[in-house]
């Protein structure tokens, strides 16, 4: 979990000041190295007190938090460089350059080589349709400022504007802190480019072109092995993993599928006194054999907790607060005990048909509604589900990964018709093929056909935020 930065004078001033102050306030993001770049030159320090500033209209920034390499960004070949917030899995298919140190220098490397041929935008859309992975990029050519994300949306960039300059940054609440009132998300699969004259917002590869992607027919075997194949990208060189545990089905499935990788594998769930998820997690894992930390949360500390979710979201929602909650003091917790990777079972739900909206909607159409649902809910997972994750995470220097959501998982799990997932409309079970993977990782059926309950009804959690929100 790192942070980019990118700000452009429109008075062709030095924007040195404003990027110091989106650095600083983006620094928990990325506490271990600072990079700047400038179209003429570069400063780099695992100290953010000793950055050189670079007097400069036009400049590039990141905030580091490394997990399984240590490289200083940005990170330049000719006249690109690139700042990169995410993971990019597949990197090494990216580009013909062997022996590259990481997922970033692949990035750069890839966009040097696509740019001699022609438009940003075309070599965006070549890298979107290859590209496994969750990011969000700033790149620096020659004068110019280019951002983008992921299609799904997985890894955030906010952008606006106040008299002085452009900008983009990791996090709304950097870009308040410099006085742009209003800041915009750039939507997921689009492309923002800044020069002198302002802003330019492309659509490049969003989900509606995903969709196109995926493949007309399914199978469990080709589901599984996507997982796999998922698991074993997202664990590489990882020496310690940390998973959000609920002990549903999703966080089993997770937890077992990442501790027969990772040896260092704990598990944390977080609840009320004697509430549901508290003792269905501790009887979940004594199944799976796997070491958990039970976080027990009193009435004044979730109100703590609700406030300074509150300040991280910059936003106020009930039922937002009451998930940030018990994800907060689980991060809290993560970071105490020396994780740094976090892993969550997030988009489950939405994919698989976990919800019961997806029941209402079968009730009053067909099957066809429910796909088209479920398209729609992974196309809106950004605007809530992913925001609030990331920056709660992020908040402790954590970074989260999604499994269940990953392009190369997604593509396959889209496959599957909606008529598998949920089988009727007195289906109370539903999320059928994710219960299948999780036979075949011989997760029992006591926890394999658990229904859902929801991270802040089962922790119990949300009833005290209400109560505490409505002054009871």
């Amino acid at each position: 979990m790192c942070s980019i930065i990118g700000i452009y004078s429109k008075q062709g001033r030095d924007v040195s000041d404003y990027l110091h102050t989106l650095m600083d306030s983006l620094k928990h993001r990325g506490p271990e190295a600072f990079g700047i770049k400038t179209p003429k030159e570069e400063s780099k320090s695992k100290s953010f007190k000793q950055l050189k500033s670079l007097k400069n209209p036009v400049a590039l920034g990141h905030c580091l938090l490394s997990t399984t390499g240590y490289g200083i960004q940005p990170i330049s070949k000719g006249n690109v460089s690139v700042s990169h917030n995410g993971q990019i899995y597949n990197h090494k298919k990216l580009v013909k350059e062997k022996n590259l140190a990481s997922d970033s220098e692949a990035i750069v490397h890839f966009f040097a080589n696509e740019l001699k041929k022609g438009s940003f935008a075309n070599a965006l859309k070549k890298f979107m349709k290859k590209a496994e992975g969750e990011y969000s990029v700033g790149l620096l050519h020659k004068n110019s400022l280019y951002a983008f994300r992921d299609p799904i949306g997985l890894k955030p960039l906010w952008f606006g504007s106040n008299d002085s300059v452009f900008a983009f940054a990791s996090e709304p609440s950097a870009l308040m802190k410099i006085d742009i009132q209003f800041p915009q998300p750039l939507l997921p699969g689009h492309m923002l480019k800044i020069t002198k004259n302002g802003f330019e917002i492309k659509k490049v590869f969003t989900v509606e072109n995903f969709r196109k992607t995926v493949p007309k027919k399914h199978s469990a075997e080709n589901l599984k092995s996507a997982f796999d194949e998922t698991i074993e990208s997202q664990t590489i060189g990882l020496q310690k993993a940390a998973v959000l545990f609920s002990g549903g089905i999703d966080s089993a499935l997770i937890a077992k599928a990442v501790a027969e990788k990772v040896s260092d594998t704990k598990l944390f769930v977080v609840g009320t006194k004697n509430s549901q998820d508290m003792v269905t997690a501790k009887e979940v894992a004594k199944e799976l054999g796997l070491k958990l930390e039970q976080i027990e949360l009193s009435e004044e500390k979730i109100k703590k907790l609700m406030f300074c979710s509150m300040k991280i979201l910059s936003f106020f929602d009930e039922m937002q607060i009451g998930i940030a909650v018990p994800e907060l003091a689980c991060a809290e917790e993560i970071k105490k005990q020396g994780y740094r990777v976090v892993f969550s079972g997030q988009g489950s739900d939405e994919v698989f048909c976990g919800y019961n909206n997806y029941i209402r909607v079968l009730e009053k159409n067909s099957f066809s509604a429910v796909e088209e649902e479920i398209w729609f809910s992974i196309s809106r997972m950004w605007s809530r589900n992913f925001y609030r994750d990331d920056a709660i995470i992020a908040s402790e220097s954590l970074e989260l990964r999604v499994p269940l959501v990953s392009m190369q998982f997604l593509k396959q799990a889209m496959t599957i018709p909606a008529k598998e997932k949920i089988k009727n409309k007195e289906d109370k079970i539903r999320k059928w093929p994710i219960r299948e993977i999780a036979k075949l990782y011989n997760i029992p059926d006591s926890v394999a056909l658990k229904p859902k309950k929801a991270l802040q009804y089962g922790s119990g959690s949300q009833k005290i935020v209400s109560k505490i929100l409505k002054g009871n």
